[in-house]
């Protein structure tokens, strides 16, 4: 294996039945993602993005094929491994923040911490998604975009081997949409985190070092720039 490979997907593939109906979500897939690397996985509604995300997450299974991260083969993994899987490697962050209502912000990030061994200072991520004034302060007290700073923070401070981010902007208007894809090209940068991030939006693939474009369940192309454009040239 190339040492650079933190992701390796070979010939992946995820069925639901659906009463007598089988739906083909993921159809022989095949990727890899390099250690540090920014990703984009681009498709419609429905193109099995989600799927496979869900699925490099430990959050689901596939029918066949194997994904292997860092040299370990996941697809295998019992449920507590599985869980195990997540606690270390993983950290999420979903369109829908998930922050609970009754925790300010900074006890959202501290309890996502409190299970893993090596979490990064609570404080200093706060500082650096941009929250050093709004600690204290409940969900219901802060803006659209600063509860998905929230959702990075509490994702980056378990310092997780890789982000995984599902629609991180599709709640959000355009501005603060741009602000929070700026937020994880920096941890990318900073952080050394290999972060990826699924869109149905296009112009967000110009800041990917690699582009897994999907469309019906299959990977139609796999684009790599090797001059990703900053966040501020994305305009949609």
């Amino acid at each position: 294996m190339d040492e650079r490979r933190i992701i390796e997907v070979s010939n992946l593939h995820k069925e639901y039945e659906m009463g007598e109906i089988k739906v083909e979500a993921l159809k022989e897939a095949n990727f890899h993602v390099n250690e540090g690397e920014f990703v984009v996985i681009l498709g419609p509604s429905g193109s099995g993005k989600s799927t496979l995300l869900n699925i490099i997450g430990g959050m689901d299974k596939p029918t066949k094929g194997q994904i292997k991260v860092r040299g370990k083969e996941i697809t295998n993994y019992s449920h507590k491994e599985l869980t195990l899987y997540r606690k270390d490697e993983i950290g999420f962050v979903f369109q829908f923040y998930n922050l609970l209502a009754n925790l300010t912000a900074k006890e959202n990030v501290e309890l996502a911490t409190e299970i893993c061994e090596n979490s990064l200072d609570i404080d200093e991520i706060l500082d650096r998604v941009g929250l050093s004034e709004r600690k204290a302060h409940f969900p219901s007290q802060l803006s659209g975009g600063e509860q998905q700073r929230v959702a990075i923070a509490r994702a980056v401070a378990k310092n997780p081997t890789i982000l995984l981010c599902d629609e991180p902007t599709g709640a959000l208007d355009y501005k603060t949409g741009i602000s929070i894809l700026d937020l994880l090209k920096r941890i990318n940068e900073e952080y050394k985190k290999t972060i990826i991030v699924i869109s149905h939006n296009s112009a967000i693939s110009k800041i990917g070092h690699r582009v897994v474009e999907m469309r019906s369940g299959r990977i139609t192309e796999v684009i790599v720039n090797e001059k990703p454009d900053s966040v501020e040239g994305i305009e949609w």
